[in-house]
């Protein structure tokens, strides 16, 4: 018998919850899991009555978490807490689903282990596809680990979100030696190349531009897009860990030139985060701590100006 699962969500976000329902599509087809949403309630239905109802028959709560959702009544203060006293009594497993940067940190959800994967919101991906699959993923461990629903209730996360203004509500003061810079320095590359992975996937999709990823060793790939709507619309971008920079290391033009750089990151720490510092050579202002995230956006945004792409 399949899994039921309540969705609990702000009608304000419905485009978010249209793309998760076609992500549980075939857990739901597969028999793994049955979703419930209040916009399967008929023309004339009482409202309360049928959402209590499913709610109270409902083994998994998916919380929808957004600044809407926090600030709906009915949400957060009739659907949560249902859903929290049958938390308390065994009979529901909660499970946050980020969908925009919010405080959801602050309220009762904070308590259990959010989707996706370190409740890094899904409106900040770069491809929500992938956040949504994340999510459909936990969804179904879940559902096939039923003994297991405990655990995952109150797990917390398993690493420290990157960004440092989101993740846990406490700072804790650290000292950062060399080993920890390294492997800041491998993991900030890694992202850096799965945030690029990510783009070149969704921008294929765009009329006139094509885009290319090649992973030429574990610390150097290129990225090319070509805009065929204006002469000159060519540029790569080479990325390169290590360098004369210490992290991230960039050079644009078609060959890897070695010796040659057109700036990069350095890797920076205050009392209780690394970060990375920008010294890209063709930006000027004040120096900049960033994520890794961020660091990607920067050279991506910065590649795709130079061959006159924007955003809508």
């Amino acid at each position: 018998m399949p899994a039921k699962a309540f969705i609990s969500y702000s009608h304000v976000d419905q485009s978010h919850i249209d793309r998760l329902s076609k992500h549980l599509a075939q857990l739901e087809r597969d028999g793994t899991l049955s979703g419930w949403f209040d916009r399967e309630i008929h023309a004339g239905g009482n409202l309360d009555d049928e959402i209590s109802k499913q709610l109270l028959s409902s083994s998994i709560f998916l919380a929808c978490a957004s600044p809407d959702y926090i600030a709906s009544n009915y949400c957060y203060d009739r659907e949560l807490e249902i859903a929290l006293e049958r938390e308390q009594a065994g009979n529901l497993t909660i499970v946050p689903v980020v969908l925009e940067p919010c405080e959801w940190l602050q309220t009762p959800l904070s308590k259990f282990k959010a989707a996706p994967k370190d409740g890094k919101p899904i409106s900040e991906f770069t491809n929500p596809n992938v956040a949504f699959l994340d999510v459909a993923t936990e969804i179904r461990r879940l559902c096939q680990h039923g003994s297991d629903v405990k655990e995952f209730k109150s797990a917390s996360p398993t690493s420290e979100p990157d960004d440092p203004r989101g993740g846990s509500r406490y700072r804790v003061q650290r000292e950062f030696d060399e080993l920890h810079k390294r492997d800041f320095v491998e993991r900030s590359y890694d992202e850096i190349l799965s945030f690029f992975e990510s783009s070149v996937g969704e921008i294929q999709s765009v009329a006139d531009v094509e885009a290319r990823l090649h992973k030429t060793s574990d610390a150097h790939f290129s990225c090319t897009v070509i805009n065929r709507g204006i002469s000159r619309g060519f540029e790569t971008l080479h990325v390169r860990r290590g360098g004369s920079f210490g992290a991230i290391d960039i050079l644009y033009g078609e060959g890897n030139r070695a010796n040659t750089s057109n700036g990069g990151f350095a890797v920076v720490a205050d009392d209780y985060q690394l970060y990375l510092n920008s010294m890209l050579f063709h930006f000027s202002g004040e120096e900049k701590k960033m994520t890794p995230r961020e660091a990607a956006q920067m050279l991506w945004d910065d590649l795709l100006s130079k061959v006159g792409i924007g955003y809508a």
